[in-house]
């Protein structure tokens, strides 16, 4: 089973505690420019990030064992030529929350990377102290302020009135139930940060159909009229 977030962030972050941060990207520079990055902000910050594991590939940073790191900095653009939504996928299954790192810009690859469960996208054109504090968003479990994946959903129409992927039914059928994210999160076998992705999605999909729901007891109304969870029926007089 996969370690919740709470689990996760249990334990003061400190010097000797940092977060576990994996870098993936086939440029060296790139890796490097993060790693020092991560150095130079180590003694300014509260919770100081350590770039624990870095490769050019996904295979070679599972192959560093499940505990190398807890969060991953992908590039879309491997020269492996992997597909974005499995490595994505991949990782999350690796018990790594991802952040998207890369300079790729196309609304359907940032729309697969999306719906693969990534939490956040950070341009490399970007200072790299917005990664990092990305990064620390993801691990506290704050709300990830990602202006391009609200694009994705704010502008493609197609996308935001799909159908619920299964995922994000199931995770708003657990939270609406009743249950918080990190519950929702265990039940489902992921990080509370990955849960809530499928639940933000879900509202984010929802909202665009003009149907409220940004409290919970709006997605527990969109839920049951979606048939995910059963309609709550009177109780009998005796």
């Amino acid at each position: 089973m996969t370690r919740s977030r709470g689990q996760r962030a249990a334990g003061e972050i400190t010097a000797s505690n940092p977060i576990r941060l994996g870098v993936i990207d086939d440029h060296e520079a790139i890796r490097i420019g993060v790693i020092g990055a991560a150095q130079l902000e180590a003694k300014a910050k509260a919770a100081p990030i350590r770039v624990t594991c870095q490769a050019a590939t996904v295979d070679e940073l599972i192959a560093a064992g499940r505990d190398a790191c807890e969060i991953v900095a992908l590039d879309l653009g491997l020269a492996d030529g992997s597909s974005p939504a499995s490595n994505i996928g991949r990782l999350l299954g690796h018990s790594c929350d991802v952040v998207v790192y890369s300079l790729a810009d196309d609304r359907a690859v940032l729309r697969e990377a999306m719906s693969a469960g990534a939490a956040g996208y950070v341009r490399k054109s970007e200072r790299v102290g917005r990664l990092l504090e990305m990064v620390r968003d993801v691990h506290a479990g704050r709300p990830v302020i990602c202006r391009e994946f609200a694009a994705v959903v704010d502008d493609d129409p197609q996308f935001a009135r799909a159908e619920l992927t299964d995922k994000e039914r199931e995770a708003v059928g657990l939270y609406a139930s009743g249950l918080s994210v990190e519950a929702t999160a265990q039940r489902m076998q992921c990080t509370a940060a990955t849960a809530k992705t499928y639940v933000d999605r879900a509202r984010a999909k929802y909202q665009a159909q003009n149907r409220p729901a940004g409290q919970k007891v709006q997605l527990f109304v969109n839920a049951v009229e979606d048939g995910i969870l059963p309609p709550v029926l009177p109780r009998s007089r005796r």
